[in-house]
């Protein structure tokens, strides 16, 4: 029986004693100052049971690694989060809260200002490109001025947001097309205060450039008294003249005297220009055979003759046919606004409270309280994930040093 090289020494008589006990069980001779302690060792060493082999091999294997202590049972009584815990995750939450409110009624009530400043202008180019080359080329538009002046195919800007379709007031008229060929086209006259000509001919460039339409020509003149006026010819796409319709007539400071919508079906004309294009084509398919075939001079004088005949007539068919498409594919808009001494209201806006709009405002509250709740939800879980990893480690960590107590004492 040795000490282990790390234990603190013990007696020397004590170690004496242990190795008199150790040489009596090897058979060895021992001091006779212990021979009382021998024979104890040899009784106890006699009346010892026999040790069942599998003890015997798991006692060993434990001198082996020098007897490490045994796993103390821990007491696994699940613990819940303490008051504070709580207390700071509902504070937390309220802040989050509330953060979410104000950032969902910030963005609410300056959604109409962002809308407005994203406009961007369209250029001349692309503004011509969507018209075929035969009209005039397209020049930016003009700004503001009291003076008066003339311009071709002007596109302007976006328009901004103040200026929506849903101010309108009532729906433009769109007749069924059912597939047939349809010319559109409307007059619009409006009101304005005599030093408001300018703001609402510029309102117009931007509603126009922003449905991707073609100012093909305006006059504008401000003068601050009632001889001011402003007339404009306008293109717009034909699927835009609705949304173009609405636009104009819900401008700041100009009002609708009057509006007129106009259509005509040209599904006939357009059928009739379409056979006679390919009767030309097909008699000048002919003149040429013949033309190929001919072997005098006067069949060649006259067969040429005849070929440029019906090449004239394709191209004025073909000519036509693209007026045609682009009176179908764009609508003709007039527009004229005068100045009237009364000043006109800046908002189209009004009506009283109802329950309509109480409705309106009920709804508008309850999707703004879901935003809430669905932002703060959001901005939550995480949150809740870190704090529950972090209360997991806490946990395992003061039960391993629970363990380590215990098994030190």
């Amino acid at each position: 029986m040795r000490l282990l090289d790390h234990d603190e020494p013990i007696d020397p008589e004590i170690a004496a004693s242990l190795d008199a006990i150790d040489a009596v069980l090897a058979g060895e001779p021992v001091d006779a100052r212990y021979a009382d302690l021998a024979e104890i060792a040899l009784l106890l060493s006699s009346e010892r049971p026999e040790i069942p082999t599998a003890l015997a091999q798991s006692m060993d294997q434990r001198v082996a690694r020098r007897f490490p202590p045994a796993p103390a049972k821990v007491n696994r009584r699940r613990r819940w989060p303490s008051a504070g815990f709580w207390e700071a995750t509902g504070a937390l939450t309220a802040a989050v809260a509330v953060l979410a409110a104000i950032v969902v009624v910030a963005s609410g009530g300056h959604g109409a200002s962002s809308a407005s400043t994203s406009s961007a202008a369209v250029s001349a180019a692309s503004a011509a490109a969507s018209r075929p080359p035969a009209h005039t080329q397209s020049t930016p538009a003009p700004s503001r001025s009291a003076a008066s002046g003339a311009a071709k195919s002007q596109p302007a800007l976006v328009p901004p947001a103040g200026q929506s379709s849903s101010q309108s007031g009532s729906p433009p008229l769109q007749p069924p097309t059912s597939g047939r060929k349809v010319v559109q086209g409307a007059q619009l006259s409006l009101a304005a205060p005599p030093n408001r000509i300018d703001d609402v001919a510029q309102q117009v460039y931007d509603v126009i450039g922003g449905l991707n339409g073609i100012v093909e020509n305006s006059t504008v003149t401000q003068t601050g008294g009632p001889d001011g006026y402003a007339e404009f010819q306008l293109s717009v796409p034909n699927a835009s003249l609705g949304q173009a319709m609405s636009r104009l007539s819900s401008l700041n400071y100009a009002v609708v005297v009057s509006r007129t919508d106009q259509s005509q079906d040209i599904t006939d004309a357009y059928g009739a220009a379409q056979r006679r294009l390919a009767d030309a084509r097909a008699l000048r398919t002919s003149l040429l055979q013949q033309l190929a075939g001919a072997t005098t001079t006067e069949q060649v004088d006259s067969l040429k003759a005849q070929i440029h005949d019906a090449e004239a007539s394709i191209s004025s068919d073909e000519a036509t046919l693209a007026r045609m498409d682009q009176q179908v594919n764009f609508s003709q808009l007039s527009l004229e606004i005068t100045a009237r001494s009364t000043p006109a209201p800046v908002s189209h806006g009004g009506g009283g409270f109802g329950i309509g709009r109480a409705a309106h405002d009920a709804g508008r509250v309850l999707t703004v309280a879901a935003g809430v709740a669905l932002i703060a939800l959001a901005a939550l879980t995480p949150i809740a994930l870190v704090v529950a990893l972090g209360w997991w480690i806490g946990s395992a960590v003061k039960r391993r040093r629970r363990e380590q107590a215990l098994d030190a004492a």
